[in-house]
């Protein structure tokens, strides 16, 4: 399935001090930029496995996301060690049950992710008040 645009719909910092990436999707996301996604924030030079993940779909009107494209983004996450992912599920109604269906998976394979309605909740159930700089830049 090709990206959702020419232009990528998402944008992800990691601050190595913090042990945190911060992603953050917009308009329609497809699997392939979630996955996009995942795999380019666990390929900078600043990441190292085990760190802690937020993915906010906050900004997402819809995810168009195939059977076939769900495993590779599980497994992209499994792959990233023990840290703790949270997703910011988004406010479009119907989009809450792709989170928690992706979040099931991974908890299935071990990784500890878990589904949350706003970032501030995310944020506290990483024990964080708020999102360093530059992340918080990206918030919106």
């Amino acid at each position: 399935m090709p990206h959702s645009s020419a232009e990528r719909p998402y944008s992800f910092v990691v601050d190595a001090s913090a042990r945190l990436a911060y992603g953050r999707m917009w308009g329609l996301v497809t699997g392939q930029d979630m996955l996009a996604l995942i795999a380019e924030t666990h390929a900078d030079p600043a990441w190292q496995n085990g760190f802690d993940a937020i993915w906010d779909c906050s900004a997402v009107t819809a995810h168009v996301v195939g059977p076939e494209e769900v495993a590779p983004i599980v497994e992209e996450e499994v792959a990233s060690g023990d840290g703790r992912d949270t997703l910011v599920e988004s406010p479009t109604v119907g989009e809450s049950a792709l989170s928690e269906m992706l979040a099931a998976f991974c908890r299935r394979r071990g990784k500890t992710m878990t589904v949350y309605t706003t970032l501030d909740d995310a944020l506290a159930a990483l024990g964080r008040e708020e999102l360093p700089e530059p992340m918080a830049r990206l918030r919106g």
